[in-house]
């Protein structure tokens, strides 16, 4: 039988519905209460995504509004109207609301940094004198005294992008920053910027260079012209190790040849990193002279320092050092990538290097004829 309900016997006042709520058991009633909460978080969750929704689409037409309203002025101003540009009528080009409302103006600066970024030579050019026009630079700096790590990366890369060299000095305090990603925003901004010294930040640099951070750096540095590459030998004296590991690097990268006596002082370093990176720059730029302080530190050194000092003497060796190399495959069981090294380095010295070896050769040891076989082949 199905269940009736009489409608005059449902309660319709307060005190009704009151005492019908307390009817229920105490645990029927902390559902009902769970329920109705649940309920309640639900529709507001709803209504701040469906607000958000609205807005973000409301945004996004904004914006192609704001685009397809300056395509023509923007147009003209970059491939058209030298005159325009500089001119004092260049405002009367942007409406006054575009250029006062905060989001317009984000809308509008944000176009221009696209732009930028897919423009070089005279139009990039125009671009950034637009930008210093309408005064975005003061939006970028702004953007500094953000609380938000990325607001601030974000105006450190608007700086860089345009060439906005005066902001050089407000960048520094970031140098030192916690953020890891800002820090490296920060660097890239100072190296693009500060022409006239454009590593100046390693003297106040506190943390540690990361590989990545070096190759950042390096990859910068290559993009400059040649007189503007600093001497690194002006950090070698860092108490921060990584900035010294990095000049080193350096050093050898861009081939500063005036720095080979400072490097060869530094193999006596106690520092087996500070050590090994001096003897590899020493290796690129094929400083012959480091050659027989080389030979005399290898007997003291650990496997790692000896592997790498093998490996620049496979381009910095000379006659001399043949007595080196038969020394080191006359051992009775030689490390295997030290002996590698060395066959590659005798092969390297004609004649009289190939004479060792097959001397070496017809000593009948089955593991050295292995592994002069295996330097000896020509696809390594």
């Amino acid at each position: 039988m199905l269940l009736q309900i009489d409608i005059y016997e449902i309660p319709n006042t307060t005190d009704e519905w009151g005492k019908l709520f307390y009817s229920f058991p105490v645990h029927i009633r902390i559902l009902m209460g769970v329920i109705l909460i649940f309920c309640l978080i639900i529709t507001v969750l709803f209504a701040v995504i469906i607000g958000s929704r609205i807005f973000k689409t409301g945004r996004v037409g904004l914006g192609k509004r704001l685009r397809k309203k300056y395509q023509p002025v923007l147009t003209q101003l970059l491939f058209e109207d030298d005159s325009r540009l500089l001119s004092d009528s260049l405002l009367s080009l942007f409406s006054k609301k575009d250029l006062s409302d905060r989001h317009h103006r984000a809308i509008l600066l944000d176009e221009l940094i696209h732009l930028h970024e897919n423009f070089t030579g005279e139009t990039a050019g125009r671009l950034e004198l637009l930008y210093r026009k309408l005064e975005f630079h003061k939006d970028s700096l702004k953007k500094l005294k953000s609380r938000r790590w990325n607001v601030v990366a974000k105006g450190l890369r608007e700086l860089a992008l345009m060439n906005i060299h005066e902001t050089v000095e407000p960048m520094m305090i970031f140098i030192t920053n916690k953020n890891e990603l800002l820090r490296m925003e920060a660097r890239y901004a100072l190296v693009k910027l500060n022409q006239n010294d454009p590593l100046n930040f390693l003297y106040r640099e506190t943390e540690i260079l990361s590989a990545w951070d070096m190759a950042n750096i390096h990859s910068m540095l290559t993009k400059l012209s040649e007189d503007k590459i600093p001497f690194f030998s002006s950090w070698l004296n860092s108490l921060n190790k990584s900035v010294v590991l990095f000049s080193i690097s350096m050093i050898g990268a861009f081939r500063q040849s005036d720095a080979i006596p400072v490097l060869v002082r530094l193999l006596d370093e106690k520092d087996e990193l500070v050590k090994r990176a001096a003897i590899k720059a020493l290796k690129d730029m094929s400083a012959d002279q480091a050659e027989e302080k080389l030979i005399a530190m290898y007997p003291l050194e650990t496997p790692d320092v000896q592997n790498e000092i093998l490996k620049a003497l496979e381009s910095l060796a000379s006659e001399k050092s043949i007595s080196f190399y038969d020394h080191i495959l006359r051992q009775p069981l030689p490390d295997l990538q030290h002996a590698l090294h060395s066959v590659k380095a005798l092969l390297t010295l004609g004649e009289k290097g190939k004479n060792v070896l097959q001397q070496l050769t017809s000593l009948h040891s089955e593991r050295l004829q292995l592994i002069i076989q295996h330097a000896s082949d020509a696809r390594l």
